[in-house]
C-alpha cells in the first residue's frame, strides 16, 4: 500500500488520472460481470420455475391414466360375470380389480390435495372446473356405481353403467384434460417466452449499459485529460521559456478555470517581466549621465552592422569625437558643470542625428557616433554640420565649446578594434592641428582597391 502511495504521489498528474479512469472502468467490468453472473442464475431460474409451472400437467396426465385404468379393471371385472360371451375361469378376479381401483381412487384423491396447490389463471381455472365436473360424474355416477354392483354381482347393471356413465364421463373428462393440458402448457410457454424476452433483454441492457459505462469511462479520461494536462504542459512550457528568458511568446488563455487563471498569471508575470528586464536592459546598455549608449551596447551592435558590411556590402562608418579642453572646464568650474555640459552635449548630438544613427559615450568627454549604410565622405559632412551646430549651443556658466571629430570607414577585413584605432587617429590629427575640426583617415587599402576597379 506503501508503495501504490509513494507511486501515486511521484507520478504524473496524467498518471494519477488514467489510474483513476482505469480503476473505475474495472469496477463498471466488475460490477457488469456480477450482473451477468446474476442474470445467468436467473435463467437457471426461470427454466426450473417452466419446469414447475408444466408439474401440473404430469398430474392431471396421471389422473387421466388412473382414470383409464379404473376403467379397464371394470371392464375386466365383467369378465367374470358366467352369461358373460367373454368369461374367463381365472379365479375370483372380480376382487383383485375392485381393489385396484379402490387404490386407484385413493391415489387419484391425493394427487387432487396436491394439485389444488398451485396457482392457476383464471381461464385455467375455468378449464379445471370443467374438467373437475366430468371428472366427479366420471367419480360418482360411473366409477362407484359400477364398483358397487360389480361387489354385488349384478354384471348386467355394471355392464349398462360402463356403457350409459362411464365411458361418456370418461370421454368427456379425457376431452376437457386435453383442452385443460394445452392450455397449461400455452400459458406456460407464453409466460416463459415473456420471461425469456425480458431476460435477454435485461442482459443486453447490462451488457451494453457496462460497454457504454467503460467506453464513457474511457472518453471522460481521454477528455479529462486533456483539458487538464495539455494546458498544464503549455504552462510548464511556458515557464521553462520563460526561466529560459525568452518573453515573446504570446501565452494563449482559452479557459477561466483554475490552469486558465494560472496562465493569466504567468502572462501577467511575463509582461512585467518584460518591462522590468527592458529596464534593466536599458540600464546596462545605456550611460547613467547623459542617455547615451554605453560601450556594451556599442560592441553588440557594431557587431552586427560589421556582418552586414561583410554579407551584403553594405557601408559603415563613424566618428568619433572629443570635446576640447573639457579637463580646464572641470578645473575651473568643478565636475558638476562638466556633467551638465556633458548632458547637454549629449542631447544636442542626438537631436541632429539620423534615425539610423546612434550615439556612445566611449569614456569622460569622448563619443562614438555609428552610422550604417553610410561612405565616410557623408559622415564627414554630418560631422562638420553637428560641429558647426554644437559651437552655437550656449552651455550654462560655461558658454560655448568647441569638439574634434575623426572619422573613419570600416574595411571588410577589419575588426572593430582597428577600425576604431583608425578613427582616434583621425581625432588626433584634428586635436594636433588646431581642434575644433573634422579629420577624415585613408580609407582601407579594400576600399580603395574595390573602387578603383569599378
Amino acid at each position: 500500500m506503501e508503495t501504490l502511495v509513494n507511486f501515486l504521489k511521484n507520478a504524473s498528474i496524467k498518471t494519477r488520472l488514467w489510474v483513476i479512469m482505469c480503476t473505475m472502468a474495472v469496477l463498471i467490468l466488475f460490477g457488469g460481470g456480477i450482473g451477468l453472473v446474476g442474470i445467468a442464475k436467473t435463467n437457471d431460474a426461470l427454466e426450473s420455475t417452466y419446469k414447475d409451472s408444466l408439474e401440473p400437467t404430469s398430474m392431471i396426465s396421471r389422473i387421466m391414466l388412473l382414470m383409464e385404468q379404473n376403467r379397464v379393471h371394470i371392464i375386466l371385472g365383467l369378465q367374470d360375470d358366467l352369461a358373460s360371451p367373454h368369461f374367463k375361469n381365472q379365479g375370483d378376479t372380480r376382487s383383485k380389480h375392485i381393489a385396484s381401483v379402490i387404490k386407484n381412487r385413493d391415489e387419484i384423491t391425493a394427487i387432487l390435495k396436491e394439485y389444488n396447490k398451485h396457482k392457476l389463471t383464471s381461464e385455467e381455472q375455468d378449464l379445471a372446473n370443467l374438467y373437475t365436473i366430468a371428472r366427479t360424474q366420471y367419480f360418482d355416477e360411473g366409477l362407484m356405481p359400477a364398483i358397487a354392483a360389480l361387489q354385488a354381482t349384478e354384471y348386467k347393471r355394471a355392464n349398462e353403467i360402463l356403457l350409459e356413465k362411464i365411458n361418456p364421463y370418461y370421454k368427456t373428462a379425457d376431452l376437457r384434460a386435453n383442452t385443460l393440458l394445452r392450455k397449461i402448457r400455452e400459458t406456460a410457454k407464453n409466460n416463459y417466452v415473456v420471461a425469456s424476452e425480458r431476460f435477454i433483454m435485461i442482459r443486453n441492457v447490462l451488457i451494453f449499459g457496462t460497454l457504454l459505462g467503460i467506453l464513457f469511462v474511457s472518453v471522460s479520461a481521454t477528455l479529462l485529460i486533456r483539458s487538464i494536462v495539455r494546458p498544464l504542459n503549455r504552462a510548464v512550457s511556458h515557464f521553462k521559456r520563460i526561466s529560459d528568458g525568452d518573453l515573446e511568446e504570446n501565452i494563449e488563455i482559452s479557459s477561466q478555470d483554475e490552469i486558465g487563471q494560472v496562465l493569466s498569471g504567468l502572462a501577467a508575470m511575463q509582461g512585467k517581466l518584460k518591462i522590468m528586464i527592458g529596464e534593466l536592459d536599458q540600464l546596462a546598455s545605456t550611460d547613467k549621465l547623459t542617455g547615451a549608449w554605453n560601450r556594451r551596447r556599442f560592441e553588440e551592435t557594431v557587431e552586427t552592422e560589421m556582418d552586414r558590411l561583410r554579407r551584403y556590402g553594405q557601408r559603415l562608418s563613424l566618428m568619433l569625437l572629443d570635446v576640447d579642453h573639457f579637463k580646464k572646464i572641470n578645473d575651473h568650474y568643478g565636475h558638476p558643470v562638466g556633467d551638465q555640459v556633458l548632458i547637454v552635449l549629449s542631447s544636442t548630438i542626438r537631436s541632429s542625428l539620423r534615425a539610423s544613427d546612434s550615439l556612445t559615450r566611449w569614456g569622460g568627454e569622448e563619443f562614438v557616433i555609428l552610422c550604417p549604410n553610410t561612405t565616410a565622405t557623408i559622415v564627414a559632412k554630418l560631422a562638420e554640420r553637428l560641429r558647426k551646430k554644437i559651437a552655437t549651443v550656449d552651455f550654462q556658466e560655461v558658454g560655448s565649446i568647441t569638439v574634434s571629430f575623426g572619422v573613419a570607414e570600416c574595411g571588410p577585413s577589419e575588426t572593430w578594434e582597428q577600425w576604431l584605432h583608425r578613427a582616434d587617429e583621425a581625432l588626433y590629427l584634428a586635436k594636433s592641428g588646431g581642434r575644433d575640426q573634422v579629420k577624415t583617415v585613408k580609407r582601407p587599402p579594400e576600399l580603395i582597391e574595390k573602387e578603383t576597379t569599378k
